[in-house]
């Protein structure tokens, strides 16, 4: 049976904070901080995208192996269907991996901004807060390259189960290499979640640090 990851495979968002106001360089830090949360919108939006498509990619999944070899004709046009989809999620990736870029260039003009805080405290902070938010694009990346290699076991899946000589033990080998894939982006995903949990109480934390009042 192969593993359903679209109910495991969950994501967590850097949160926007609105405006701000305070010394100088925390305040124009603050404004790299949102523009790097407003780079990811597309993010967001992907992700929800690439849920929808799990499902839809399980479903059909679930209905072709529940035909026997009789109904080989209509196995073949469930997994052209779900050829179609996985297709259609590495388009999605791609806009995930775009947003988070955006997001990088955005986040990047923080670190030039530190030498400009007069707080050594504040200072400090900043500069974990930079640490675990690299560390976040770098997780996002291995999750990606996760993800696609996923995408890639699943195609293969598919068009084996386009042929008709296909033998059962073939077709084993193949569910266990993508269940063994999923468990490793199950594991990329979490990685990524804990990073961007951990940055936002950062960047939470930075904001009652530099005093900068925030208004919705």
């Amino acid at each position: 049976m192969k593993t359903y990851i679209a109910g495991a495979f969950c994501f967590s968002a850097i949160l926007l904070s609105g405006c701000v106001f305070g010394a100088p360089a925390e305040e124009e830090i603050s404004e790299k901080l949102e523009a790097a949360v407003a780079a990811e919108e597309n993010y967001v939006s992907a992700q929800n995208d690439l849920r929808e498509l799990e499902t839809a990619e399980q479903e059909l999944y679930d209905e072709i192996m529940s035909m026997s070899m009789e109904e080989f004709e209509q196995i073949n046009t469930l997994a052209d269907e779900a050829l179609s989809n996985l297709d259609e999620r590495e388009e999605k990736l791609a806009e995930e991996r775009t947003a988070i870029e955006n997001s990088q260039e955005e986040f990047s003009g923080v670190e030039e901004l530190t030498g400009d805080l007069e707080s050594e405290e504040v200072r400090a902070h900043v500069e974990e807060m930079i640490e675990t938010m690299n560390n976040r694009y770098a997780s996002h990346e291995e999750l990606t390259k996760a993800y696609e290699s996923g995408i890639s076991l699943n195609r293969e899946l598919y068009e084996l189960l386009k042929n008709e000589e296909l033998q059962l033990e073939e077709l084993e080998q193949q569910i266990t290499s993508v269940n063994d894939q999923n468990a490793v982006i199950i594991e990329a995903n979490t990685a990524f979640n804990e990073l961007t949990s951990e940055y936002n109480e950062l960047k939470a934390e930075y904001y009652d640090l530099a005093e900068l009042n925030t208004e919705e």
